[in-house]
């Protein structure tokens, strides 16, 4: 079954090959070809390439490629942190991976990311971390 899948997804670039390496054989050997080299070539590339295109699907993976904004995708290429940003998880497994933190900076991370996932934990959170430092800073008032 996946073979059958990878020649799908590959069948124009061996068409293509296949075009070409005709035409080569013509032009290299013209007395045992009944067809000129140009011929194949012209209704090779320009008529059986892309009925095989159409035929696989990609012709409509192309369309649909068109459709996206081009300045959205090189803007995302440009920008690595914004990609980060939409995807924080993903960033602190790269760092963590990367080496840039240690395991123990991961898990203190993780956990604070699990904590606010959503505007509440969040919000909650943040009341939570100053209650902490204010205590921190002034331990006479907790004695009180």
């Amino acid at each position: 079954m996946s073979v059958l899948r990878n020649l799908r997804e590959e069948l124009t670039g061996v068409v293509a090959l296949l075009v070409l390496g005709a035409g080569f054989l013509a032009m290299a050997f013209p007395t045992l070809s009944p067809i000129p080299f140009w011929v194949i070539w012209i209704v090779g590339f320009a008529v059986v390439l892309p009925l095989v295109g159409i035929a696989t699907g990609e012709a409509l993976d192309e369309d649909e490629d068109a459709d996206r904004d081009p300045s959205d995708q090189s803007r995302r290429d440009r920008d690595p942190a914004a990609e980060s940003e939409r995807d924080p998880l993903a960033e602190l497994r790269r760092r963590y991976a990367e080496g840039e933190i240690d395991e123990l900076e991961f898990e203190r991370r993780l956990e604070r990311l699990l904590e606010t996932e959503d505007e509440a934990a969040a919000a909650a959170y943040v009341d939570r971390r100053r209650t902490d430092r204010e205590q921190e800073a002034d331990p006479e008032r907790d004695s009180a």
